[in-house]
């Protein structure tokens, strides 16, 4: 049995039965030399992986799924032999001998004289060409320097696709959309009837280990097939996560604001006391996000032009803040100042909140956040 179908444990260089302390002293170690902020050994993709496999391992329920998932891939695997299995068409039998084609020999005279002509003529007009002078009258100017073209927005990702059943497989990303396939009994053979773009959900059915094919359920009476490694073991929720991480984007700088909602002449200053990057949005008693700001970890930053009011602020901690999705795409932790506060008596916004008897903030989900 494979017991790290997704190379979880291999991420994190500890085995599969691992106790939770090994895990944690792991993911601390590698943390160390491959989070973003750190000089030559820095690699964002590297991280994000690992954050990923130790979000996974790290929480009890999530592990335990994880390993139920490998348990049934493989069941599927080892009972694939039971299966109706298909096989596309053989190739029709090949002559064992080829014709002669033709030959410049076999060419009449009379062809080799048309060609002859054409060629003596083509030479004369050559010399022709280059001997004669050059015209005075089709000069062009031509501008020294071409207008400068404004570098273009990328185009965003394509959404991804949630098929009908309960998702436990999604479409991995490799540069160009999963074809879907069906199996066709007068040809005999796999055609293809569709596109999923990455990150898609579907729910597998069974796989077919004789042609490396995954069935997936299209409709309520409909199947497809999918190459078995376009796919990879995960619900609906692991997939969203995924696909933020993949699109996640330039990294914020601090102090950046990534979104306003009205203007006027208040200003707040926001400092970040954590040890690790975070997000914060001032909301107005109508729960209004007025301004949503980055700052790196330790880093602090002077937001003006706010609307004068009360202002709650939430805030969210997390790795690789990920624009396509407007969230942290790994490690994202939420919470919410217990009040409001009008901007004179909001003269600095601390995070986390450290103002002697202030109530402690409050745990949000995820989705209460992203709302503007």
């Amino acid at each position: 049995m494979n017991h790290d179908p997704q190379g979880y444990y291999a991420r994190l260089e500890v085995d599969w039965d691992a106790p939770p302390e090994a895990i944690h002293t792991a993911y601390r170690r590698k943390a160390r030399v491959l989070h973003p902020d750190i000089p030559v050994t820095g690699n964002a993709a590297a991280f994000v992986a690992l954050k990923e496999a130790y979000d996974v391992l790290s929480d009890p329920l999530r592990r335990a799924a994880y390993e139920r998932a490998s348990r049934s891939l493989d069941q599927l695997r080892t009972t694939v032999h039971a299966t109706e299995q298909y096989h596309p068409p053989s190739p029709p039998p090949q002559p064992s001998a080829q014709p002669r084609g033709p030959r410049l020999s076999d060419l009449p005279l009379g062809v080799w004289a048309i060609l002859a002509m054409v060629v003596v003529f083509a030479g004369f007009e050559a010399v022709l060409h280059l001997t004669a002078p050059p015209s005075q009258d089709q000069t062009v100017d031509v501008p020294a320097t071409a207008p400068t073209v404004p570098p273009q927005a990328p185009p965003p990702p394509p959404r991804p696709i949630r098929l009908f059943g309960i998702s436990n497989v999604y479409v991995v990303p490799t540069g160009s959309p999963a074809v879907v396939l069906r199996y066709d009994p007068g040809q005999r053979a796999f055609i293809p009837i569709g596109q999923l773009p990455p990150f898609s959900t579907a729910q597998a059915i069974r796989v077919l280990h004789g042609n490396g094919l995954v069935e997936i359920r299209l409709t309520a009476s409909a199947v497809g097939f999918i190459p078995a490694a376009r796919l990879s073991p995960g619900n609906a929720e692991a997939a969203y996560e995924a696909y933020c991480a993949y699109n996640a984007g330039t990294p914020p700088a601090n102090g950046e604001i990534l979104g306003r909602a009205g203007a006027g002449a208040g200003e707040t200053t926001i400092e970040n006391r954590s040890g690790q990057p975070v997000v914060v949005k001032l909301r107005d008693r109508n729960g209004v996000a007025v301004a949503t700001v980055f700052l790196a970890p330790g880093g602090d930053a002077l937001v003006d032009g706010l609307p004068g009011g009360a202002y709650r602020p939430d805030y969210a901690m997390g790795d690789l803040w990920s624009r396509a999705c407007n969230m942290f795409a790994a490690g994202m932790r939420a919470q919410r100042f217990a009040g409001y506060a009008d901007l004179s008596a909001l003269p600095t916004v601390v995070i986390p909140p450290e103002l002697p008897g202030q109530a402690p903030p409050v745990d949000i989900s995820d989705q209460d956040f992203e709302h503007d």
